[in-house]
């Protein structure tokens, strides 16, 4: 393993990789790249259940009732 990666994983800090200024990508500590990956799930989770939310109130706002969302989700979900 080279230098580069060794120091990265010891002082959990990110390095940017650059070609004439440019960067081209980004190095992470293994603990680092988790981190993002969770808070990126997180946020998608929350943002998922505003839209629902939304959805649910929609279809109440027209009368209808909203167990209909609850089992276009159910049925989405067991044809995964």
């Amino acid at each position: 393993m080279g230098q580069l990666a060794e120091d990265v994983a010891a002082e959990d800090e990110a390095v940017v990789l650059t070609r004439r200024g440019q960067a081209l990508a980004v190095l992470l500590s293994p603990a680092e790249y988790e981190r993002l990956i969770q808070t990126s799930r997180r946020a998608a989770q929350e943002e998922l259940r505003a839209r629902l939310a939304q959805v649910r109130q929609n279809v109440a706002d027209a009368g209808l009732d909203i167990s209909v969302v609850d089992e276009a989700i159910a049925a989405a979900r067991a044809a995964e």
